[in-house]
């Protein structure tokens, strides 16, 4: 038996470790860390504005950041019991859905699957103009704010025809996806034995009561993964769970049928931002106005790599606690299982496909 520490190139921020017990080439025992330097949001936001607890959680990581900040905003809302207007509750699910249009085609660009670069760029470029009308930018997008969306007008024809013009493309990644995907499971044979949690659409229902935070060091046994590790993990009702595309597509008989479920939610989140903006009011209220008082409240949005949940706790319009549990969070948990009987050369490609983020995990 034979203890590796493999680093994970996952194409996106931080560093993501395999610390893997390894047999005759086959993965035995395994846990997956991160070893990235805590960027702390939940104590970076405390005594701040609210409104700064939206603009950093939107920085944790590049590939949720419109997702995050809407779950801080909903929490923030929950908290002071302010009611969106509905045509705003609408265009946040359109600039989610194009959060995830972006986010998936990205992970399908850096993945090891021989795709159309130039069709995914269509796609994610559709994405970004979606961000920028919506959002005010293509990433980290300010319009973001407890009560609504800071928007004068809502542009829903530019929103529409992005989504629209890029339909066919989505289609055809679809399918290339299912059949690249296909090919690549005759040489990596894998299981998937994991509890799951996900649900289509936008929000979710997972409570902070639902998720148990374990500190790295009661969860990880290893010694090697117990030096490297600096993120938590998040149990769901006790449970090593998966999130993100394939538990909402239920698509879990192998580590990348992520891909292919990533691949269908394109396809429907353009389908969802098109249908969205076709029926919406370009000149409908999308901001309530907001007193900053105490209270608190929780939010839990789909984001593309899976369920993110936020708890806030206001004072005197400031930031008293907070805390964020993020996918990488709960995915971590189960990651490590999903390497057991695997062989150790595939454990890169495998760990790329679950979606995890070094930054995610230390936020």
């Amino acid at each position: 038996m034979e203890i590796k520490t493999v680093r994970i190139p996952t194409g996106t921020p931080g560093d993501i470790h395999a610390v893997m017990e390894v047999s005759d080439g086959v993965i035995v025992n395994a846990e997956v860390c991160s070893s990235t330097t805590p960027l702390a949001w939940e104590t970076l936001v405390l005594e701040k504005h609210p409104e700064f607890a939206i603009v950093a959680a939107e920085r944790v990581c590049a590939g949720c950041d419109a997702s995050a900040g809407l779950a801080v905003a909903e929490a923030i809302e929950n908290a002071l019991e302010v009611q969106v207007p509905d045509a705003a509750t609408e265009a946040r699910e359109a600039l989610n859905a194009a959060n995830t249009v972006r986010s998936h085609a990205t992970s399908l660009l850096k993945s090891d699957l021989d795709l159309d670069a130039d069709a995914l760029y269509t796609v994610i470029k559709a994405a970004k103009k979606v961000l920028h009308a919506l959002g005010r930018k293509p990433d980290h997008p300010p319009a973001i704010t407890p009560g609504g969306l800071e928007l004068e007008t809502i542009p829903t024809a530019k929103v529409e025809n992005a989504a629209k013009e890029a339909l066919e493309t989505a289609e055809k990644i679809k399918d290339d996806t299912a059949s690249a995907v296909d090919d690549l499971k005759d040489e990596i044979q894998a299981e998937m034995n994991v509890e799951t949690y996900g649900e289509p659409g936008y929000k979710a229902d997972l409570t902070p009561d639902d998720v148990e935070i374990v500190p790295p060091d009661e969860f990880y046994r290893m010694k090697s993964a117990l030096e490297l590790a600096n993120n938590h993990v998040a149990l769901v009702d006790g449970n090593p769970t998966l999130v993100g595309p394939q538990a909402r597509k239920n698509l879990t008989d192998h580590p990348l049928d992520a891909y292919t479920a990533k691949a269908e939610e394109i396809v429907e989140s353009l389908e969802k931002i098109a249908e969205t903006s076709e029926n919406l009011d370009p000149n409908a209220d999308v901001k309530t106005d907001v007193e900053y008082t105490s209270g608190e409240g929780h939010a839990a949005v789909e984001a593309p790599e899976g369920t993110l949940l936020v708890t806030i706790k206001l004072r005197n319009d400031r930031v008293d606690e907070a805390l964020m549990v993020t996918p990488s969070n709960v995915k971590a948990a189960v990651a490590g299982r999903v390497l057991k009987d695997l062989e150790e050369e595939h454990a890169p490609t495998v760990i790329k496909a679950l979606g995890l983020s070094g930054r995610c995990l230390t936020h």
